[in-house]
């Protein structure tokens, strides 16, 4: 269901309009920062492609508003312009579909430190590398930012959303959170190859315009593996953009500015050296230990609302070896079971129409014993001991180096 969003982007744009009007740019920017991540939410919503971009470019605009604000480019009192009409002229064509491709990478995402069983290590980690970066420099004292992050490790243990959850920690005083650049590398290499050196480049200059922002780069080894004498002159263009971008170059100069890239990779060996000596900061992602396993258990069953008939501790030692994603399987086969055998109708009601099916309403039992280890039969962990010790021997290498 859409929520009701109208109501809160109308009431913090008058906000907004009326701090403007009495001379107050800084409050009047964080009104336009909130009806900015509100309208993003909106977008997310969106039925159809043209309305998500053009919600989302009603989003920029607000946040284009709260930057000329806070840098003290519109006079106090000065016109802004009304709730539903653009803030900004629309883009020109050129480029438009350069913007078009970026503004569906953006994000307001939902998804908080909460989400994410176990970790807490890990968490903390990322947790002191904002703080450090974001809080207050005593006088005369300038602490480096932590701008990269790269993240590795096997696939399915929460990358995407520890990403995810970093870009709503890193929140303005209104609670605005970061918008989330959720980028698949290997998609957008895959689909737009000779554009892909462009799109990094308004990737983050969309970024710097809407600070703070956090860049997500998945399938980072595709992007930036190895080079060699064959790599063509396309994927050098791309590499060099990227190598360009993650030094900052363009806003080294602008302290008011905060990018934060986090890469992340199943196999960080496969990264070009030039590349990962540009991440401060390199963390393992391990397979969830029998503690951690037990928390994301109880995420997809519990919080859900299944009950179970089986110690959650003794779930988590029957899921040994398993990645996060691979659990979220595993508890989706058991909870699909028991629903099947308990409504055995379904298919029938469905032959008759969507109407009956709505009427009906799901049975439900408690899971036992016999559920999770028809379901253990079927799901299997993928990483084995041996992958596991390589991500922790490259982890000392890069250490050492």
């Amino acid at each position: 269901m859409e929520l009701d969003v109208h109501a809160p982007i109308k009431e913090a744009l008058a906000r907004a309009r009326s701090f403007h009007e009495a001379g107050d740019p800084d409050r009047a920017a964080a009104a336009y920062e909130k009806a900015a991540t509100l309208m993003f939410l909106f977008a997310e919503q969106a039925v159809g492609r043209e309305a998500e971009e053009r919600r989302k470019r009603k989003a920029l605009e607000f946040r284009e508003l709260a930057r000329k604000l806070r840098a003290r480019e519109l006079a106090p009192g000065s016109p802004v312009p009304p709730a539903d009409a653009p803030a900004v002229a629309p883009p020109p064509a050129a480029g438009g579909e350069i913007r078009a491709i970026v503004s569906t990478l953006m994000h307001a995402s939902p998804v908080t430190w909460d989400d994410i069983g176990g970790l807490e290590e890990t968490k903390n980690e990322i947790k002191f590398a904002l703080g450090m970066t974001l809080a207050q420099h005593p006088p005369g004292v300038r602490v480096s930012a932590w701008t990269r992050i790269l993240f590795y490790g096997p696939p399915g243990t929460g990358k995407t959303l520890l990403a995810a959850a970093t870009s709503n920690a890193v929140r303005s005083s209104e609670g605005v959170p970061s918008v989330f650049y959720n980028v698949k590398v290997s998609s957008i290499l895959s689909k737009y190859f000779g554009e892909s050196s462009k799109i990094l480049g308004e990737l983050y200059g969309t970024a710097r315009d809407t600070s703070p922002s956090v860049v997500f780069l998945d399938e980072f080894e595709s992007l930036a593996g190895h080079r060699d004498a064959s790599d063509s002159g396309a994927e050098r263009r791309i590499l060099s953009t990227l190598l360009s971008e993650l030094d900052g170059m363009d806003s080294k100069a602008r302290p008011d500015l905060y990018v934060l890239t986090i890469a992340a990779t199943n196999r960080p060996w496969d990264l070009d050296p030039a590349v990962l000596s540009r991440f401060e900061k390199k963390i393992l992602i391990p397979l969830p230990d029998e503690a951690t396993r037990e928390k994301i258990l109880r995420i997809h069953l519990e919080r859900k609302g299944f009950r179970t008939e089986v110690p959650y501790p003794e779930l988590a030692r029957l899921t040994e070896g398993y990645s996060g994603r691979e659990i979220e399987r595993f508890a989706k086969e058991v909870t699909t079971g028991m629903i099947e055998e308990t409504n055995r109708e379904i298919p029938a009601l469905v032959d008759r129409g969507l109407e009956a099916v709505r009427k009906h309403r799901l049975r439900v039992r408690p899971l036992t014993r016999a559920d999770f280890e028809a379901a253990a039969r079927l799901i299997h962990p993928q990483t084995t001991p041996q992958e596991m010790k390589r991500y922790h021997d490259w982890k000392e290498r890069a250490e050492e180096a």
